[in-house]
Order: C-alpha cells, then structure tokens, then sequence
C-alpha cells in the first residue's frame, strides 16, 4: 500500500541488481555487500560501486530519474556501514 514496486535479483544481460524499487518517478536500485568480523568494508564499496557501472545495473529504465546506491552491511555492528550514491 505504499504505492512503491520493490523487486529483488532484477537480470539485465550482464548480471542481476540485488534490489530495484521503484517510487514515484524514481527508479532506486540497490548492491549489497556484507562484511564479518575481520573483513575491509571500505574495499566491499568499492567492489559494489565498480559491480554496479561494469554491469549497468538500472539501465534503460523509462523513468525520469535513475538512483544507485552501493552499501555494505556489517554482521558484528549489526548496521550498514558504509554506502555511496553512484
């Protein structure tokens, strides 16, 4: 009832996005990464920023405004850590 159209692993011709949500006229979509204890999460950005343009995650989309966003979830803090809009 929130009028947004969430949908998980959307597959273009080069891989799948994690999470696409369309709201409004945006089109957001989303890369997780996950880092455990130990793990550089710094690194895990740049690996979903550099995921995210290699594999054109979004793109066409007939919407007005296309958002990506990379974020890296920490299992010991128990929150996303790190994140960029792309």
């Amino acid at each position: 009832g929130s009028g947004l159209q969430p949908r998980i692993e959307v597959y273009n011709h080069l891989g799948r996005s994690d999470l696409e949500v369309k709201a409004g006229n945006r089109h957001w979509v989303f890369e997780f990464k996950v880092v455990r204890d130990g793990t550089n999460a710094e690194k895990k950005l740049t690996e979903a920023v550099e995921q995210m343009r290699r594999k054109d995650y979004g793109n066409p989309q007939d919407t007005n405004e296309l958002k990506r966003m990379a974020l890296v979830f920490s299992v010991v803090k128990r929150q996303f850590v790190h994140w960029q809009e792309i």
